[in-house]
């Protein structure tokens, strides 16, 4: 009788315990079970001696990760769908309401959000991520109907669901110039479904105003900051004019950029397409560093270095932009402008407190100085050399859409990347982390500077000088004087003349008060108001689509079960009048929050 080989031994185990394996990464997202698998066959096919010993430790590995993962998941399935999360999100929130149905009875509501939030705390909601109540109208029945809103729920677990699945994708190394650098592939596949989902949803409905004009939401969507486009260019026009006010004035412009320990990074880079794991980077304990961790380390330290130059009068205008390392940590640069005598004092503080941390992985070994520029970066603009806009310019395009102005391409970045792959990997990692990618300091803001452009457009000759100025600046695309009508830099909000007036009669749909609204600019000294929103509009789906019932801006939303919407479940302590109500149509139709806040419908 002849003998088997060791190899057909270990495949026929293989082929035996295929069905354990399946089993165990049922509810494991695809591209972690792609390596799990293939720790697996490793364990199984090469590791020397028994070979039931070897089948048995590949699937101890299996059982093991599946445990680890479920434990991180908790009450979460990171492998689940979008209709999947929709479905749990409903569940959770029947299962709130009959929590709060159970005995002893009671109709006290700081019981019943006591009930609640005792078990939403399972799904990572706590009362210091809700509405502080006293302010804006929260009360503590506002936030019941809160955590009773199968859509605010969708928030919650969309949110928690894709941090938690993007954590373990950095704890097996899926994020890194190997792998996928900046975000996980599965995370980029989820956000590039979730913006097809919602360009479907704006081209399907339409917006009509009530002087009988008719556009598609993505048509609308098409001519606002949401068109990268129009976003690449704004930035520009905004860093331009900064430029400009620094070189009237004799400033000194700072190129700089700092990034994290090395405590925050998974991987280390060695040469263009390698990396290693990052020794530093600790793995083993269940909360690991994430890109929101060392977004938060940067802003704790730029707000002491920001302290501290306030201490001295230096008073640096500029911007900030955050974007990814390969492995996901963020790091910042900060294009600053600053008074001459004043440059050295400012990087010296940078230095100081970028530097304060982590100091032993900075000595250099043989000579025993501290190497710096690992953690912090210094380029002084050379004026004569070219401009600081051209120097940022492509940061700005990498960070949107990898374009140039004429629409083509920039190019390849620093990590080996087509731009344009690279920027929807880089638009993924700030969507999933909540990062603010660009961040404006010390000067006036943007959206005065929209509302002011739309003022123009209304061909009006106003009594407020400031006001006629500013909106002819802003016109005419000229953010420099902009900002010198409006004072200058370094001024508070508080401190300009002019400022936007909101509608604050306005209610959303758990009672509390809006003021999402815009409805125009005032004049803060002459008192002159000049309407910005001429338009009201209503939103509906398209004729080709299913019929619903129009939903506007203003508060005249009403409560039912109407043409396929879904009717408010509410428990005798939210009872509030029904037209106080104010139901946004993405929340019903499942589009993101940020998509539908990107969309500008007024005027």
């Amino acid at each position: 009788m002849e003998l088997r080989s060791s190899v057909e031994y270990r495949q026929r185990y293989y082929q035996q315990d295929k069905w354990f394996v399946d089993k165990c990464l049922a509810k494991v997202p695809p591209a972690f079970a792609r390596v799990i698998r293939r720790k697996h066959n490793d364990i199984v096919f090469k590791t020397e001696g028994s070979d039931t010993r070897a089948a048995a430790a590949g699937n101890i590995l299996v059982r093991e990760y599946r445990d680890h993962i479920e434990s991180v998941a908790g009450k979460f399935n990171l492998a689940a769908n979008d209709e999947e999360i929709r479905n749990q999100a409903k569940k959770v929130a029947d299962a709130i309401i009959s929590q709060l149905k159970y005995p002893p009875l009671t109709n006290d509501s700081k019981v019943l959000l006591s009930r609640a939030l005792e078990f939403a705390k399972q799904y990572d909601v706590a009362l210091s991520d809700l509405p502080e109540t006293g302010k804006a109208g929260v009360t503590e029945e506002t936030l019941l109907r809160r955590l009773t809103d199968e859509y605010y729920w969708r928030r919650v677990i969309r949110r928690s669901t894709a941090r938690r699945l993007e954590t373990e994708a950095i704890r097996l190394g899926l994020i890194n110039i190997q792998a996928g650098a900046y975000a996980s592939d599965e995370s980029v596949y989820r956000f590039r479904a979730q913006r097809k989902r919602n360009k479907t949803l704006l081209q399907n409905l339409q917006a009509t105003n009530e002087a009988g004009d008719t556009f598609s939401l993505q048509d609308l969507a098409d001519t606002s900051v949401s068109n990268p486009a129009i976003r690449r260019s704004e930035l520009m026009t905004r860093i331009a004019g900064q430029e400009r006010i620094a070189r009237d004035l004799g400033h000194v412009g700072v190129f700089i950029t700092a990034t994290c320990p090395s405590r925050f990074h998974a991987f280390k880079r060695l040469g263009k397409k390698k990396a290693v794991p990052n020794s530093n980077f600790d793995v083993s304990t269940p909360l690991i560093l994430t890109p929101l961790d060392g977004q938060a380390y940067l802003s704790r330290v730029y707000a002491r270095v920001r302290a501290a130059l306030h201490r001295r009068g230096i008073h640096a205008y500029g911007f900030r932009i955050a974007e990814p390392h390969h492995d996901g940590c963020p790091h910042w640069h900060l294009l600053l402008f600053v008074e001459a005598e004043q440059v050295k004092t400012m990087l010296e503080l940078f230095r100081g407190y970028f530097t304060q941390e982590d100091q032993q992985e900075l000595i250099n070994p043989v000579s025993g100085k501290i190497k710096w520029q690992r953690r912090i970066k210094f380029i002084q603009i050379d004026w004569k050399r070219g401009s600081a806009a051209g120097y940022i310019a492509k940061y700005i395009s990498k960070n949107i859409d990898g374009k140039q102005t004429n629409g083509e391409s920039i190019g390849v970045t620093h990590d080996g990347f087509e731009a344009i792959t690279a920027a929807e990997r880089v638009q993924a990692w700030a969507s999933i982390w909540g990062i603010r990618q660009f961040q404006p300091i010390g000067v006036a803001p943007v959206t005065l500077w929209r509302e002011l452009r739309r003022v123009a457009r209304q061909e009006e000759s106003f009594d407020s000088d400031v006001l006629e100025r500013a909106s002819a600046a802003a016109d005419q695309g000229d953010w420099a004087e902009y900002v010198r009508v409006l004072g200058g830099t370094g001024l508070k909000l508080c401190d300009l003349p002019l400022g936007l007036v909101r509608d604050t009669n306005l209610l959303n749909k758990y009672g509390e008060a809006s003021t999402s609204k815009i409805t125009g600019v005032v004049d803060r000294i002459d008192g002159d108001f000049v309407r910005s929103r001429i338009h009201e509009w209503t939103v509906e789906f398209s004729p080709a689509c299913e019929r619903s019932e129009p939903w506007t801006r203003v508060n005249n939303c009403t409560v039912g079960q109407i043409g396929g919407t879904p009717s408010l479940r509410e428990l005798d302590v939210f009872a509030f009048k029904e037209n106080q109500i104010f139901i946004p149509r993405f929340e019903q139709s499942g589009v993101s929050r940020g998509a539908a806040q990107a969309i500008r419908l007024d005027g």
